[in-house]
């Protein structure tokens, strides 16, 4: 049910728009007002600030879009875009992503020399580059698997140097071999990152998560596993 919420927010705003307008004869009013109702409720159910601005922007943004009289192909463009930079969103519970220069002074404090460093779903490859501006004796791995953050990232690489210690690639971290890392970084919510099994750890060093939402983190024999509220990035 959780899952629906957002939809269901957004259909029930639409009813009680409907209520008092009909779209089929006034469709920027009623577009207002739905779009007024749904930043109330986003607001009631005590969701983030851009939770609420999305709620209430977007379908007053849909309905001016319509009568913009935009070509087609624009929309299309734009779809593409959207699942080159972030098409994990359709299979997988993921957040936005965001990154943080304390999150980098955190990891680059608290990483031992000449690490070996695993990011799983690095974005437009920011925290990574943060990192390995503090600590050029890290090695580091930055993986994503939406082409269009990966080139964003890429770029950004050589903007930075090229750092050679520093590698971006285009791949699914799930099927990743972590053998030979010492430490391992996420940007992840709850459940993405309990995929990450004690069955799976074993192949990796000890693991450093730094997480959307604090959970327990399984360790083995094999594996110190080490989570700090620290490095969480929160609000997501």
């Amino acid at each position: 049910m959780r899952r629906l919420r957002h939809p269901l927010l957004q259909l029930l705003a639409c009813v009680g728009a409907w209520i008092f307008i009909a779209p089929a004869l006034h469709l920027l009013p009623w577009a207002a007002l739905q779009g007024l109702l749904a930043g109330l409720c986003a607001v009631a159910l005590r969701l983030p600030g851009w939770q609420r601005l999305a709620h209430g922007l977007f379908v007053p943004a849909v309905a001016l879009a319509s009568q913009a009289g935009v070509a087609p192909g624009w929309y299309l463009a734009a779809l593409l875009l959207t699942l080159a930079l972030g098409r994990n969103a359709l299979v997988e519970r993921v957040p936005l992503y965001r990154s943080a220069v304390a999150v980098a002074e955190r990891l680059a404090e608290r990483l031992a020399g000449g690490a070996s460093l695993l990011e799983a779903g690095c974005g437009d490859g920011r925290l990574a580059l943060l990192l390995a501006l503090r600590r050029p004796d890290l090695n580091m791995r930055a993986l994503e698997n939406a082409v269009g953050s990966w080139l964003l990232a890429r770029w950004r690489w050589r903007r930075a140097g090229s750092p050679n210690r520093l590698v971006f690639a285009c791949r699914n971290f799930w099927s990743e071999d972590w053998g030979g890392m010492t430490r391992f970084t996420c940007s992840c919510r709850r459940s993405p990152c309990l995929g990450f099994g004690a069955s799976s750890l074993p192949r990796a060093g000890p693991a450093a998560c730094s997480s959307a939402t604090p959970f327990p983190f399984p360790a083995s024999s094999r594996t110190n596993a080490f989570l700090s509220t620290a490095l969480c990035k929160k609000n997501y």
